[in-house]
């Protein structure tokens, strides 16, 4: 589908490399003029459309006002669609077709151009308020640039300069586009926050590594004083007691992300005088959800995405995050009193036995379980821990409550007749976090500030009884704007997006079967309509925990550049712009463990990461410390 945007009244128009253009009024072009043509839409105020179509085909669709204009068979409108016809080819380039692909045939992406290794490319504009800071900025409401100054990522070998715009645009987003003043590799690098997030920083690693790198506060600052860490603080999705904030609720949700987008992509052609090369979004936890919405959401917004341990379903995971706590207190209840947390000793305890039992299932003992959802172990059936003597004070053992009790987390959320409601973490997985002395603090604040409005509520009331009740509430009133679980990603493959998703099978935090299930449902979804999943990859990492971290292996380009080699087999970010730049499509990628999550340290092991469902198997011969001697397959 081709498009030609007509606007008036100031908003103007974007061609087919997103710069920004004067208005033209339709009795402005005829037709031996050039039409400007926009390949992703115009990202301004909602225009009535007029449809120009030839057979059964949409040939171009028009945007203007809604006035008639004379109608369709006008000279004016004939005029445009000869243009757009005529020039089609030409003033397309190498710009995106209509991101619902290309007339009825569902398998139809559209082509990227690819892009060159080694670009470096030095600003046209000054870093300063005169110079960057007066660029004229639109979006959907006021938008204004805060300060522009150039600073510097550090003094190593690997820094850069930068030149930093912050913009804030209404009602309170704030964001921060670092633009390297030198050598800019031609990428745009969008990254993303954890939990609440509610604080915004210079996109450092991106910077280093060359890229234009954008964070955003979105839309909201802590309003609890440090040390309470504001990416924990959740209060601003109430307005008042009884009343949810629903704006800041939706800039959080997805508002903030795409402004990242709109925001950063104007600055950078206002600075370099020319378009990002590709456009990528970089997250985990938080960061993978607001990935994974851009995609469902806004699927122009980026050409990939890499979203790891992705924080979706978030109106149920967040739920569920709190049933540690619940079964603790009705397990080890005592005379109607409560049960209290556990020692981390009994937690520690229990998770190493289901470790040992369950570690060489996968051909190799290396202190990790590589697919958890095979290991059974039950710690109420193992008498080497389980007696009915063993004290609470006593870390070496469980008594039958405090083994039930572990049972049930790692069985995950349930009603009282015992259907699931939400999957648990899984053995192998640190319980301290949810099962610790202090609850983790996320449900509570969901409670309070998204369910129910109420800064009082107490989350002891909840029991196996009531939980159910809860997590309905969750699903209410949260669900709809934060789940984030559209599996329909068909548009973000037609306009050529690539997505890879990670998350680690020891994650204590996040639910890495929830991860596991949404990709189900986007192959079921997809496949039903008869799209291929070509555009997709999962990787599950054995031994990891949230983001990073765990006995397994664990770095593999989703943290901080350096650690590992930035080529496509140790690097999933390269392995993901390759993939995006060259059409090389992933495959497996070697994870790294260094001694202690110690990256200066010389490489322990190396292990295969394969796409999901795919697993690593030992070859039978050779180190298995080695990602050489394994090999995927299907489990």
């Amino acid at each position: 589908m081709f498009i030609v945007q007509s606007v008036f009244k100031g908003k103007g128009y974007r061609d087919c490399n997103g710069t920004f253009n004067e208005p033209k009024k339709i009795e402005d072009i005829d037709a031996t003029e050039n039409v400007p043509m926009t390949c992703r839409g115009f990202s301004g105020q909602t225009m009535a459309h007029k449809k120009i179509t030839s057979g059964g085909g949409l040939i171009m669709k028009i945007a203007s006002p809604v006035h008639d204009y004379n109608g369709p068979n006008s000279r004016r409108w004939r005029n445009v669609l000869l243009t757009g016809i005529a020039g089609a080819v030409v003033a397309l380039g190498g710009c995106l077709s209509d991101s619902s692909g290309s007339g009825n045939d569902p398998n139809a992406v559209a082509t990227l151009s690819t892009v060159p290794d080694n670009l470096s490319i030095n600003p046209t504009g000054t870093c300063s308020m005169a110079g960057i800071g007066a660029t004229k900025l639109t979006a959907d409401d006021t938008v204004t640039i805060l300060d522009a100054a150039a600073g510097t990522t550090g003094t190593g070998p690997t820094d850069k300069a930068y030149c930093l715009v912050k913009v804030k645009v209404a009602q309170a987003i704030n964001i921060w586009v670092a633009m390297p003043t030198s050598a800019w590799n031609g990428r745009f690098r969008s990254e993303g926050g954890g939990v609440y997030v509610g604080s915004v920083g210079v996109a450092a690693d991106s910077v280093r590594q060359g890229f234009v790198g954008v964070q955003t506060d979105t839309g909201h600052t802590s309003s609890i004083p440090p040390p309470f860490p504001a990416l924990l603080d959740g209060s601003f999705g109430m307005l008042s007691p009884g009343v949810p904030n629903n704006p800041l609720q939706t800039d959080f949700a997805y508002r903030s992300e795409h402004l990242m987008a709109v925001i950063g992509k104007q600055l950078v052609k206002a600075f370099y005088s020319q378009d990002p090369v590709r456009s990528y979004w970089y997250g985990c936890s938080t960061g993978g959800r607001q990935g994974l919405m851009m995609a469902q959401r806004f699927p122009d917004d980026y050409d990939a995405i890499l979203a790891g341990a992705p924080a979706i379903h978030w109106d149920r995971f967040q739920a569920a995050q709190i049933w540690a706590q619940v079964v603790m207190r009705q397990e080890l209840a005592v005379a109607g009193v409560p049960g209290a947390p556990m020692l981390t000793a009994k937690l520690n305890l229990a998770r190493a036995r289901a470790v040992a039992t369950c570690d060489a299932a996968d051909g190799v003992t290396d202190g990790v379980i590589g697919d958890p959802r095979t290991c059974t172990y039950d710690p109420t059936t193992d008498a080497n821990i389980t007696n009915s003597a063993c004290a609470s004070t006593d870390g070496t053992c469980l008594s039958m409550a405090e083994a039930t009790s572990i049972t049930k987390m790692w069985g995950g959320a349930r009603d009282t007749l015992g259907n699931l409601l939400w999957p648990g973490f899984e053995r192998g997985a640190d319980l301290n976090p949810m099962a610790g002395a202090t609850p983790f603090v996320a449900p509570i604040q969901q409670g309070k500030y998204w369910v129910y409005f109420d800064p009082n509520w107490d989350w002891t009331t909840l029991t196996y009884a009531n939980f159910p009740t809860w997590f309905k509430d969750n699903i209410a009133k949260v669900g709809p704007l934060m789940a984030t679980q559209d599996p329909d990603l068909s548009k973000f493959r037609a306009r050529g997006g690539k997505l890879i998703m990670y998350h680690g099978w020891a994650d204590p935090l996040i639910m890495p079967e929830g991860t596991t299930l949404y990709w189900d449902d986007v192959n079921q979804t997809l496949t039903k309509a008869s799209v291929p999943v070509d555009f997709a990859k999962l990787y599950m990492v054995p031994g990891m925990g949230h983001c990073s971290g765990g006995a397994g292996p664990n770095s593999f380009g989703q943290g901080s550049s350096g650690a590992v080699p930035a080529d496509t087999t140790h690097d999933i970010f390269r392995a993901l712009m390759a993939w995006s730049e060259k059409g090389t499509s992933p495959q497996a990628i070697v994870a790294t463990k260094f001694p202690n999550d110690v990256v200066t340290q010389p490489v322990q092991i190396t292990r295969p990461l394969c796409p999901y469902p795919q697993v690593a198997k030992y070859k039978g011969s050779g180190s298995t410390d080695d990602a050489a001697n394994f090999t995927c397959v299907n489990p």
